[in-house]
């Protein structure tokens, strides 16, 4: 597995369909000890009252290590007037062989409407691995992949949706060697890269995981549109080697019909507004005004166009500076658009400058947005108005300023000071000083004898001797005492709406917390969770610790989010610190 890394391989041999039922499975038929693959299985179902009443059902596979699984659910709608949906299920399997030989993989099993259903078992032929010479030659490219992941593949033409390029590796070591991502040109996708930080490392089943990009994928044409995979470097030049991820099939749906005639390709939830940048300046014939439009909300930021500026006799612009803002989150890529204009009035009085109309398409809503067309009016005056309109005290400074910029005032002339040199010393003056300095000195010593008199011994405490469980007390009330006034500053922080400290103070409360019951990393603490409170307790702190992570680098925050989040860091550390 060299070089690439295991693809969903639909070649199905066993297809059974009961009217209007699809399951088939994968087959593998040869494969190497320790040289892990991916066994898939799609589950399709075709009616409106058509009902699965099972879970997929898996056969024996004792004779495998189970390293990872994943499940994907979509509905595709096939007749919009009839009403027919299509249900999938595709479910995947990473498994690892344990020993040599021929197995026997048995059949999948589930139950629709009282029908149980089942593929046709297989044979996988298990070799033994290939040995190697040395450590020098291991190639670690064999214990590492990367695995591109779509949560939304069903989307709009020019609908952003998020991409996650995510590594999965035994081996700790191999994460740091990753580098140089590289994600492919494509006719009929743009590909914006989001974030290459990389997050905290994951174990589950005996491998590790860790995100290592996050993309912003935006399709511009409809139809099946294949993904093509995303290539990093694994090591340093001259050895590195290239790794590529899988590929991803998006599913572009066209938008659907009664699009406004000014219609162009934005698609999201949009609020256009224009402005003067300079309110506070009156408009002047034939002097510059800056006016911008901008574009606000979430959407296809990358490829949208923003409506222009009308021609008109009353006024000349010049082509406009585009700038754009953004940030990726979960739900899309939220920012603003503005476009600066540079608008030259040519007559005085009011002077409306007016845009192109603008509409969108709302994918949450499924419907045309019609936003108009977006306008400003200008007073412009010419100089004698701007006069006229002055009042005297205005003019007078008016005046002065222009005095004081234009007129050269004379410069004063100034005579040097000297202090006259004396030849003779006056005796009488430096024994006049010298006593001053004894007087002095003599009552400083004074004052530091009494004060060193009056100082008392410090008295030593000493500190009561305490048993294991007294100590195992005290930390329990610690724990408890630190964590009631968290959450109470934490409560403070949310009604203040101040989320960027609420954060900071969950990550104080999180490191403390991992200090007093004496664990040093973020695995060795889902170590004890698993241990202490149970497996199902430890996934719902790994689902909280990844929407802490998501809300960190949201660039808005809901109070909605912020309180659900608020209530499970209460739910789930007050059972922690019991």
């Amino acid at each position: 597995m060299k070089n690439r890394i295991p693809y969903i391989l639909f070649l199905f041999s066993a297809v059974l369909t009961y009217g209007q039922v699809t399951l088939a499975i994968s087959e593998v038929k040869e494969q190497k000890v320790n040289q892990p693959f991916n066994l898939t299985v799609l589950l399709e179902i075709a009616g409106e009252n058509m009902e699965q009443e099972t879970p997929l059902r898996m056969p024996d596979t004792s004779k495998f290590d189970i390293i990872g699984t994943a499940s994907e659910q979509n509905t595709v709608v096939l007749d919009p007037k009839k009403g027919n949906v299509l249900n999938q299920l595709v479910y995947q399997m990473v498994l690892n062989p344990k020993q040599a030989g021929k197995f026997k993989f048995g059949s999948v099993l589930v139950t629709v409407n009282g029908k149980i259903y089942k593929t046709e078992p297989f044979e996988i032929n298990v070799r033994e691995g290939d040995k190697k010479s040395s450590v020098a030659t291991t190639n670690f490219s064999d214990d590492l992949y990367l695995n591109m992941e779509i949560k939304d593949k069903t989307v709009y033409k020019n609908e952003p949706t998020i991409a996650v390029l995510r590594a999965y590796s035994r081996d700790y070591d191999n994460f740091r060697k990753v580098n140089n991502i590289q994600y492919p040109q494509h006719r009929n996708i743009r590909i914006k890269p989001v974030s290459f930080a990389k997050s905290e490392i994951e174990s589950h089943s005996g491998i590790a995981s860790q995100i290592i990009a996050v993309f912003m994928i935006f399709p511009s044409e409809t139809g099946n549109i294949e993904v093509p995979p995303i290539s990093a470097s694994l090591g340093r030049a001259p050895k590195a080697e290239k790794i590529s991820s899988n590929k991803v099939r998006l599913n572009v749906q066209k938008l659907p019909e009664g699009m406004p005639v000014h219609f162009k390709n934005a698609v999201g939830n949009f609020d256009i507004t224009v402005a003067n940048k300079n309110p506070g300046e009156i408009p002047q014939v034939e002097k510059p005004v800056n006016i911008a439009v901008q574009v606000s909300g979430s959407g296809n930021f990358g490829t949208l166009h923003l409506p222009k500026i009308l021609n008109s006799d009353d006024y000349v612009f010049f082509a406009p500076k585009i700038s754009t803002k953004t940030n990726a989150r979960k739900d899309g890529l939220i920012g603003n658009l503005v476009a600066e204009y540079v608008v030259i009035p040519k007559k005085a009085g009011p002077i409306t400058v007016r845009f192109e109309d603008f509409a969108y398409f709302n994918p949450e809503e499924k419907n045309y947005v019609d936003a108009g067309s977006k306008f400003i009016v200008l007073d412009v005056k010419t100089p004698e108005q701007i006069a006229d309109a002055k009042s005297t005290l205005e003019r007078v400074n008016d005046y002065t300023n222009n005095v004081l910029e234009t007129v050269n005032t004379p410069v004063l002339q100034t005579h040097n000071l000297k202090v006259k040199d004396k030849s003779t010393i006056n005796w009488k003056i430096v024994f006049g000083n010298l006593a001053l300095m004894g007087a002095l000195l003599s009552l400083f010593l004074v004052v530091r004898k009494k004060m060193t008199n009056r100082t008392l011994k410090p008295v030593v405490e000493l500190k009561p001797i305490t048993t294991i469980a007294e100590t195992e007390e005290i930390l329990r009330t610690q724990l408890s005492v630190q964590f009631d006034d968290s959450i109470e500053y934490l409560k403070k922080l949310a009604d203040n709406k101040d989320y960027s400290k609420l954060l900071s103070v969950y990550d104080e409360l999180h490191r403390d917390t991992k200090e007093i019951i004496g664990v040093n990393t973020e695995s060795d603490f889902k170590k004890f969770l698993e241990k202490h409170k149970g497996q199902r307790f430890a996934d719902d702190y790994r689902a909280l610790s990844e929407q802490i992570q998501m809300e960190k680098y949201a660039p808005f925050h809901t109070d909605e989010h912020i309180d659900e989040l608020l209530k499970s860091v209460i739910r789930l550390y007050s059972q922690i610190r019991q």
